[in-house]
């Protein structure tokens, strides 16, 4: 428990400058559609099956409101617009809820989670 409260806690510091950039960045999966598998997509919500292989880098991208749970863990850079950087490192099993948010990512370990974004 202890964990995810870190995590929600830097994710929510990761993303307190997103809404003012949002609208200028491209979504994951335009940036990074070999990592990108679209699984279910309707008006409100898109569920993306993301993986991504040690040393993965994933461009600046934007995502809206989003959950994550984590099917396989691992360790992520993850580098802001304002050039800023932060690590998560998140363990099997795991459900991370974030605001909308932008950032780069670059993954230091394999990594394999479901990604449910809102739309609205």
């Amino acid at each position: 428990m202890k964990l995810i409260v870190s995590a929600l806690c830097l994710a929510a510091g990761m993303t307190a400058a997103a809404p003012a950039f949002a609208d200028e960045y491209k979504d994951t999966c335009s940036v990074a559609p070999k990592n990108c598998k679209i699984l279910k997509e309707d008006d409100n919500f898109r569920v993306i099956d993301y993986t991504a292989k040690k040393g993965d880098k994933v461009g600046m991208h934007s995502h809206p409101a989003h959950v994550i749970y984590v099917i396989q863990g691992g360790k992520t850079k993850f580098t802001m617009p304002d050039g800023t950087t932060k690590e998560l490192e998140t363990k099997a099993g795991e459900a991370v809820i974030n605001p909308p948010t932008v950032h780069a990512s670059e993954h230091e370990t394999d990594l394999h989670v479901i990604i449910v974004e809102r739309k609205k």
